[in-house]
């Protein structure tokens, strides 16, 4: 961005400094009152110094970019698709030869963003997201921005743009929301797509569409490019058709960046993922959460689907075992506060975060303040519920909840990494069912966004945590439709959760 890209800053009055005191709760006395307009003057004028500073830019190394078009009569029967471009990476690498879909709420330079909403104009990136340079070095063709929930927020059915349709099963859900990422891989338009997770939602569509998802540890994969939701949630990972796809992805786009705003200790380095093919589960120990398989909250043909698969690992040699999370019934009630809180201060801030040393893309930020301004009427019900319930509790209850919960939150981080003492991976069900009917009518739509939530109830814990959680598919319930087991690993044990999903991919195979 050049300089003095944006207005002067405008002197402020007696009027407007009152209406940003009630905004944030400050109650001005008259001495205060008649002199906060000078004293904010006075930090402006030396704010606007930094008008005067060139802003850096970040180059773009792989130009051929055809921004592309909506999709066609015809030509997107799983409405998996946003927009169709072209956007080619290098002429050799490891995804050389590769279609990959983007989930559109990550930069791709050029081509212009609508985060599944209608709010218009929309954003177009002038950088790529980390992940984006790292596919096109590795040789691959983005050929089209996937459908997604209304600012990722939903189970499959708040896209302005209308549902995605699950491929094997057009009158069922994707889930959400990564929806149209997982349609677009699981009808074959696509080799791979890269989708986002803050509570399922990677693993969840993937499980729905019988593909695997990896949602990796907390900061492994770089953020930067990405619409945020809150830095401490945040994970781009990749759906697949197979483990070999999966594994291959994540190798790419793993690793730290200077740009990311997540917050973690050490740096993270990727792994060659594809070695875990092969290990074996001879002397495994695998735990299954007896929380996460609770008759009342699973489908009885889900639940069997899973037992096949711990009988599976036993065979096979794994060391199979039940053990405990006390507070994994709680996860959803702890998620709803910390996710309310992280959206709210999101959207005070138009979209740059608060305590993060991150990399800025200014003009996003600029983007981002324009559409909140203009089109707030039209935000999805579920983000509306958890921004008002974010200034309900500090308003009405001090903030005492939104503090509750994230000490919670930290507890249930303390109880998973303390069962890998006694074991390497933890597996659940990914989804407690199979995918849900789509719902028509806008009204039983909004009600599912707002009031359920079940299909979270064993992801959000992981996204909580930060573990890395992989879905494979492990056979079929209701109706034919797909399940998916979840594999969860000790922080940065992607390589081993891994090994597992292969091992369960070739169990399949055999039944």
């Amino acid at each position: 961005m050049s300089k003095r890209q944006f207005a002067h800053f405008v002197a402020p009055t007696s009027e407007m400094v009152e209406k940003c005191a009630a905004r944030v709760g400050v109650q001005l006395d008259g001495e205060d009152a008649r002199l906060l307009p000078d004293w904010i003057g006075d930090a402006m004028a030396a704010l606007e110094k930094l008008e005067d500073v060139e802003e850096s830019s970040v180059p773009i190394d792989h130009t051929h970019r055809d921004p592309g078009k909506m999709p066609g009569e015809g030509e997107d029967p799983h409405n998996a698709f946003v927009r169709f471009c072209d956007v080619r990476g290098a002429g050799e690498g490891s995804l050389k030869g590769k279609r990959l879909a983007v989930k559109d709420c990550i930069a791709v330079a050029g081509v212009p963003q609508s985060e599944g909403g209608g709010r218009r104009p929309y954003f177009v990136p002038t950088e790529d997201a980390v992940v984006i340079e790292r596919v096109l070095r590795a040789g691959a063709t983005i050929v089209g921005k996937t459908n997604m929930e209304d600012m990722a927020v939903g189970s499959g059915e708040g896209s302005y743009f209308g549902a995605a349709r699950n491929p094997l099963d057009p009158s069922a859900s994707t889930g959400g929301s990564s929806s149209g990422s997982a349609a677009a891989v699981a009808s074959g338009m696509v080799d791979m797509a890269l989708g986002v997770d803050q509570a399922g939602s990677i693993r969840i569509p993937a499980a729905w569409c019988g593909l695997v998802g990896m949602k990796a540890t907390h900061g492994l994969v770089p953020s930067y490019g990405l619409t945020y939701m809150d830095h401490t949630l945040d994970h781009i990972g990749p759906i697949t058709t197979n483990v070999e796809d999966n594994a291959q992805l994540l190798e790419v786009i793993a690793g730290e960046d200077w740009r990311d705003p997540q917050w973690l200790r050490g740096e993270p380095r990727a792994s060659e993922y594809l070695s875990a093919r092969g290990r074996g589960l001879e002397g495994t120990r695998v735990g299954f959460i007896r929380e996460s398989v609770s008759p009342e909250l699973v489908e009885a043909e889900v639940l069997a689907a899973f037992r096949r698969s711990l009988q599976g690992m036993s065979d096979a040699g794994a060391i199979v075992q039940e053990v405990s999370v006390s507070l994994w019934p709680l996860s959803l009630p702890i998620f709803s506060a910390v996710v309310a809180h992280g959206l709210y201060g999101m959207w005070l801030s138009n979209g740059l975060g608060f305590g993060h040393l991150g990399r800025v893309d200014v003009d996003a930020v600029a983007a981002s303040a324009r559409r909140s301004t203009t089109f707030s009427h039209h935000l999805p019900p579920r983000v509306l519920v958890r921004l008002i319930l974010a200034q309900y509790l500090n308003e009405v209850e001090w903030g005492v909840p939104l503090a509750k919960a994230h000490n919670l939150r930290l507890r249930l981080r303390h109880e998973i990494d303390s069962l890998f003492t006694d074991v390497d991976l933890l597996v659940t069900p990914t989804v407690p069912t199979v995918a849900f009917p789509l719902l028509e009518g806008m009204g039983e739509r909004a009600d599912r966004m707002t009031r359920g939530g079940t299909e979270l109830l064993n992801t959000c814990p992981l996204d909580l945590s930060g573990h890395p959680a992989l879905s494979v598919p492990c056979g079929v319930g209701r109706g034919d439709l797909p399940v998916g087991i979840q594999i969860i690993g000790p922080r940065f044990g992607e390589l081993a959760a891994y090994g597992l999903g292969f091992a369960l991919e070739e169990e399949l195979a055999q039944r």
